[in-house]
């Protein structure tokens, strides 16, 4: 959670903790961003279109390797590889799990 991006963020960088903050608000603003673009496919009101969501998942990716956010990429992969299957049910549950990590980032930030 965010606690695990300040660690990484200080431990990568060596950051010192007055400067956490600015990171730590990009990398949010980043991931409200993808939830909230993953949101009608995690609940049923738009069917998934594979190229956005191989799109989101791939900016995810990114942003999540840069802070150490593990959890998050983890499930950004799943989601992917579903899309590239072109699985709708697991699309909607992977979209779903990746709102509802972001639920509990929001929760601790």
């Amino acid at each position: 959670m965010i606690s695990d991006v300040k660690k990484h963020l200080q431990s990568t960088l060596g950051l010192p903790e007055e400067m956490l903050g600015e990171f730590v608000d990009a990398f949010m603003d980043s991931f409200d961003g993808s939830a909230r673009e993953l949101a009608p496919f995690a609940d049923g009101s738009a069917a998934p279109d594979w190229l956005e969501i191989r799109r989101i998942t791939h900016m995810i990716k990114g942003y999540s390797d840069g802070v150490g956010a593990t959890d998050l990429r983890a499930l950004s992969d799943k989601l992917n590889a579903a899309a590239h299957a072109e699985d709708a049910a697991a699309c909607r549950a992977g979209a779903q799990a990746i709102v509802d990590l972001h639920a509990r980032y929001r929760a601790g930030a």
